[in-house]
């Protein structure tokens, strides 16, 4: 079983800001131009609603809508967005094919086998409510086909309406079939209307009235020949560019945009089951190079709404030095989701642990990304050399000999008058190339209850004076 979704308005559907377009906007159309002559390949619904349709010529629709915005169509722009939603696909199918819109091909579409996941899913129905879900989320305006063959499920996407769909492959009008426009005409001038008296005819009489390709297409509609579709494989870094249908001046105008560009990038990673930790985001300005922030996440991730939160970070502390015409995204290496195992056996008090990394993300965008980070141990009895800080968490664990504090001071400092003697001592001593240190250390409480780490300086108090102690760090 397949499912075919048609895209029929796919060169605006496919450029980031279409969904943030505030009520009131003027009417857009995409426009192509072709033998001389510019033409409607995609419109809003507004533009829609004042009579405009696909392939009209732009002087036409501009007597419909005269205050329309006219945008010129961008292959590459559409071809990146296809990419991205093959990606999604692939969260319920491993064979997805990928087209856009060509001399050969109506419109963009998708197709992809779902018969293997049915019971995955929860049955048929279960399956096209997520599918539906997930492209009203995006904000993409599709027809949607199922059938026996990836050429009937692009059939029934073609159906005029759910009536005609219905009423099975038979009763399809013979526009449905992807057939060449001569071939059809012909079919029409034969008196044929309807897909199924087409595929009543002897195979004989159809390669010698309309040739064999008409054959061979009826075949694959009928699943008895390969289908001859190309599939979609995933590529091992995520990196596209998303078009916006104006420039953006602001940060705050990009925080909307944003906001579908890491939902279709979320969209893409679950349906390759990956996370990403390193993400580029190139700001694309006309004539000035573009601005770039680096997300370096805390740990790997694929969440939406943390890449968007931890993007905004960033954003507020920029100032645009030119509107922006574009948005281009480059990942690391896509690794792998791991499921975590463990979080149904996990303490209930303690499940803010898992929010962690998510934090470290926001203060490191807000702060930058070197002022937070790890502190590693280091296997070396000096206090000072006993931790150094890194940009990652450590992989290992080096036990101290001793209990050691977690704030040492930079500068020690005359110990409290009342001082209580917990445990020690604990010598610490420098070797004879180094600046001449010798020292026992304690743990002891002071009168207001701390947990101070002291030591006795042996090298250069004189014997026999009361013991002068100088406080290097604190517990807890």
């Amino acid at each position: 079983m397949w499912l075919a979704l048609r895209l029929p308005h796919w060169a605006l559907d496919s450029r980031a800001d279409t969904s943030a377009r505030p009520p009131g906007t003027s009417p857009t159309l995409v426009v192509a131009e072709q033998r001389g002559r510019r033409h409607v390949v995609a419109a809003d619904a507004c533009a829609l609603e004042q009579g405009v349709r696909r392939g009209m010529l732009l002087a036409d629709a501009r007597m419909r809508v005269p205050e329309a915005v006219v945008l010129a169509r961008h292959i590459a722009g559409e071809g990146a967005a296809l990419e991205r939603l093959g990606g999604w696909a692939w969260h319920y199918s491993s064979q997805v094919h990928i087209a856009r819109a060509s001399d050969r091909v109506e419109c963009a579409r998708v197709v992809f086998e779902i018969g293997a996941s049915l019971r995955l899913f929860g049955g048929r129905q279960r399956l096209l409510e997520r599918v539906r879900a997930d492209l009203d989320r995006m904000g993409y305006r599709y027809t949607l086909g199922v059938g026996d063959s990836p050429h009937a499920a692009l059939a029934f996407a073609r159906a005029p309406s759910p009536k005609h769909r219905a009423q099975g492959l038979a009763r399809l009008p013979l526009t449905c079939l992807d057939l060449d426009a001569q071939t059809t005409l012909s079919l029409k001038a034969s008196g044929l209307r309807l897909a199924g008296e087409l595929l009543a005819l002897p195979p004989g009489t159809l390669v010698r009235r309309y040739g064999k390709p008409t054959l061979d297409a009826l075949e694959q509609l009928r699943g008895r020949r390969p289908h001859g579709l190309d599939f979609y494989t995933l590529p091992q870094r995520y990196g596209t560019r998303h078009e916006l249908t104006g420039a953006v001046e602001t940060t705050q105008g990009l925080v909307f945009v944003l906001r579908r560009v890491f939902a279709e990038l979320a969209a893409f990673l679950q349906g390759a089951d990956a996370t990403i930790q390193t993400l580029q985001l190139k700001l694309i300005h006309d004539d000035l190079p573009p601005t770039r922030l680096l997300l370096r996440l805390a740990s790997p991730s694929r969440d939406a709404d943390h890449l968007e939160r931890v993007a905004n970070e960033r954003l507020a502390r920029v100032t645009l030095a030119a509107p922006v015409l574009e948005i281009a995204l480059a990942s690391d290496r896509l690794r792998r989701f791991e499921q975590d195992q463990d979080s149904l056996w996990r303490d209930p008090d303690h499940a803010g642990i898992e929010q962690w990394p998510a934090v470290l993300d926001r203060l490191r965008a807000r702060l930058g990304h070197e002022a937070v980070g790890w502190l590693h141990d280091v296997d070396d009895h000096r206090p000072e050399q006993a931790s150094a800080r890194h940009d990652r968490p450590a992989t290992s664990h080096t036990p101290a000999s001793a209990p050691r504090p977690m704030w040492l001071l930079d500068v020690p400092e005359r110990a409290p008058a009342e001082l209580t003697l917990i445990a020690g001592p604990e010598r610490i001593e420098t070797g004879w190339w180094e600046h001449s240190i010798r020292r026992d250390y304690f743990r002891a409480r002071d009168g207001q209850g701390r947990l101070l780490w002291v030591y006795r300086d042996l090298a250069h108090a004189p014997s026999g004076d009361t013991p002068v102690y100088y406080m290097h760090g604190l517990f807890g």
